[in-house]
Formats: C-alpha cells, sequence, structure tokens
C-alpha cells in the first residue's frame, strides 16, 4: 500500500468514526432538553429520570466528538499539506468560528451537567438548549467549511 492510499484510509476510517457520533451528539441535546423541559412543566419525575440519562449521553457524544474531531483536524494539516497549503486560507475562518461554537457548547455542557441543584430551573434547562443551539452551529460552520470548490492538482 502507498502511501497515497494509506493517508486516505486513515482518513476514511477517522471521518467515518466522527460523523456518527458527532451528528448523534448535536442532536440528542435537544433530547434532553425537551424532556427537561417537560420535567419543568409537569413535575414528573420519569422526565427528570429521562433528562439525567441522556445528559449523560450527550456528556459521552460530546467526548467522543471532541476527541476524533482533534484527530481530524491534525490528520488534514498532517496527511494532506499540499491540499492544506491552499485550502488552509478558506478552512481557517469557518473552522475557527467552529471552535468558537465548540467552547461555547463545551461551557454550556459544564453548566448543564454540574448545574443541578446550582441554578435556577429555566436557566438550567436554558443551558441545556444553549447546548443543542451551538452543538448545531458548529456542525453547519463544519460543513460551510467543506463546501469549498476544490480545484484540481491540490492533492
Amino acid at each position: 500500500m502507498n502511501d497515497f492510499l494509506a493517508a486516505r484510509s486513515q482518513m476514511a476510517l477517522s471521518l467515518g468514526f466522527h460523523i456518527v457520533f458527532s451528528c448523534i451528539g448535536m442532536v440528542m441535546p435537544f433530547f434532553m432538553a425537551v424532556s427537561h423541559f417537560y420535567w419543568l412543566k409537569t413535575n414528573k419525575e420519569i422526565y427528570k429520570n429521562i433528562t439525567k440519562a441522556w445528559s449523560k449521553g450527550v456528556a459521552i457524544f460530546f467526548a467522543t466528538g471532541a476527541v476524533s474531531g482533534t484527530v481530524l483536524s491534525f490528520e488534514l494539516g498532517l496527511l494532506w499539506p499540499g491540499f492544506m497549503k491552499h485550502a488552509g486560507p478558506i478552512f481557517g475562518m469557518p473552522f475557527s468560528l467552529e471552535g468558537t461554537a465548540f467552547f461555547i457548547e463545551a461551557i454550556a455542557l459544564g453548566f448543564y451537567l454540574y448545574g443541578w441543584k446550582r441554578f435556577n430551573r429555566w436557566f438550567h434547562w436554558f443551558t441545556g438548549v444553549v447546548v443543542g443551539v451551538s452543538g448545531l452551529v458548529s456542525g453547519i460552520l463544519v460543513v460551510a467549511a467543506n463546501a469549498t470548490d476544490e480545484q484540481p492538482g491540490w492533492f
């Protein structure tokens, strides 16, 4: 196997792993926020239990998405230096904005996970909504970065 094929195979494996976990991680916070909203409105314990269980899942998917996304960013630079020489300035702005959305998501998730009984009930719910919205913004910015027109000869 030549280096080109090995680099493509490694990138495909990393991306295949990342895309599954990050897509689930972008949607699951909304399920968590909806069940939390139902708990706030009805005060039924079942919704609180579902919310706490899904918040653990959100944390796990966030962590796996963050780690696999970091691996992908390193792979872009290390495995595709010719491509990044030309595409780096194009990718730079949307990926830096994505990093900002990611950090907002991380901060809100920290508030959400550790905010039980520490924050106002509605503010706590709002931090869960921020997790979902910032995750979606993050995904939109990644798609925007990858929507550039690829020119032949970059590889």
